[in-house]
């Protein structure tokens, strides 16, 4: 479990975000370890617990070799205690045997705690769940074929999961690729797949000067979402190793179509779009609350498709602003490679980076669809359900919400 994940009980105030009650049933648990450190937990009252000195313990670590298991708890609760564990956590919990002890009040701290207390895996399970949806960067591809009636089979799981197994261990993977099926809000068909990394050694702290070489084999999760109104494919994979995109492209399409090719076109995101439309490419036109899109950044060549590249950055947030303002055009230079946009939506404000290839990085939740439909609308992804010319958006001010300050 990550440091970082512990670091956060350096402040005794986060400790108090727990209910007492539960904190000290999970002291308790590790009365032994705390009696060697000297804490006192028999007959402490919430007034009189040592918040500070416990906060201290947990940031030193001392003798961690030996409780293995009371770091991990803490580390895997402060993992789940940010606030975007907080739908998740209280549904898990209000559809559980001890949904009674759930209050409409209880922070996430203390509702991980609670879910942890009953059953750590599952609080684990949650985590990982969570992040392995959770991609920031992502690849895109397509298909030409009609699947807006597509329902994957149990039989079509068993054959990917089983073709996945024979190309992950010819890679040194292991064979132990595990899949899930479901379907999220959006009528999106999502496969979570869990596999095993190349084994590893490492060296671990065992107590006091003592250590020892382990050999273990990581385990990863990949995503791989089909939109079935669009025909798109969208894999949430590292960029590394190369060969894991058309080895899940491929054994995807033979297994749902006995088609190896069935998802071989890239979905190349067209930066060029921001040279053509200009300004107007940051107007979106849709329901979502969309407050503002501005051009931070671009990387070009300096001419043609190859060669040296420039980046040209905004020094007050509006890139078009700042090229007006020095006379530059977009059509003096060459072909768009990256760009980098700030979305405000609602209350909330992201950076959104898109390369000129198939690969984009940003959360793909309801932040990153409705950056996905703003995309799509102004022509840098179209689908190939849809005409290839681009669309154009309509410019009238009284039918679409101008995305930036002109």
């Amino acid at each position: 479990m990550a440091g970082s994940n512990l670091r956060k009980f350096k402040n005794p105030e986060v400790l108090r975000k727990f209910s007492f009650q539960r904190l000290l049933e999970m002291v308790g648990r590790y009365k032994g370890y705390f009696d060697r450190m000297q804490f006192q937990i028999e007959g402490a009252t919430e007034e009189t617990f040592d918040y500070d000195r416990l906060a201290e313990i947990l940031s030193n670590q001392m003798f961690v070799g030996e409780y293995e298991e009371l770091f991990n708890g803490f580390a895997l609760v402060g993992a789940t205690s940010m606030e975007c564990f907080n739908d998740i956590l209280r549904t898990f919990i209000s559809r559980s045997s001890y949904a009674g002890e759930l209050t409409d009040t209880m922070s996430t701290a203390d509702m991980a705690l609670l879910v942890y207390l009953h059953d750590p895996e599952e609080l684990s399970v949650l985590e990982s769940d969570y992040a392995a949806l959770k991609k920031k960067s992502f690849a895109m591809r397509a298909t030409r074929r009609d699947i807006r009636n597509l329902v994957i089979t149990p039989a079509q799981i068993r054959d990917f999961e089983e073709g996945m197994n024979l190309i992950f261990q010819s890679k040194n993977y292991g064979n132990t690729a595990r899949v899930t099926l479901t379907e999220n809000d959006s009528r999106e068909l999502v496969l979570l797949v869990r596999h095993g990394d190349s084994y590893r050694r490492q060296g671990i702290v065992m107590n006091g000067r003592k250590s020892k070489t382990i050999g273990f084999q990581p385990e990863s999760y990949n995503t791989l979402s089909i939109n079935r109104d669009t025909g798109e494919l969208r894999l949430g994979i590292p960029t590394s190793p190369k060969w894991m995109e058309d080895a899940y492209c491929r054994q995807l399409g033979k297994s749902l179509f006995n088609d190896y090719d069935a998802f071989s076109a890239p979905r190349i995101n067209d930066l060029d779009k921001i040279r053509e439309l200009g300004r107007n490419i940051l107007v979106y036109h849709g329901a979502a609350e969309v407050k503002s899109i501005s051009l931070l950044s671009i990387k070009a060549f300096l001419s043609g498709d190859s060669g040296m590249c420039a980046i040209l950055e905004a020094d007050n947030g509006d890139l078009f602003r700042d090229m007006e303002r020095h006379h530059f055009k977009l059509s003096s230079m060459g072909r768009i490679i990256r760009a980098k946009f700030l979305v405000k939506i609602g209350r909330s404000e992201r950076t959104i980076i898109l390369d000129a290839s198939n690969r984009s990085g940003y959360d793909y939740d309801d932040f990153g669809m409705v950056v996905d439909e703003w995309l799509r609308q102004v022509g840098v992804i179209h689908t190939l359900m849809q005409n290839d010319e681009a669309i154009h958006v309509e410019l009238l001010a009284d039918e679409c919400k101008i995305a930036a300050a002109v």
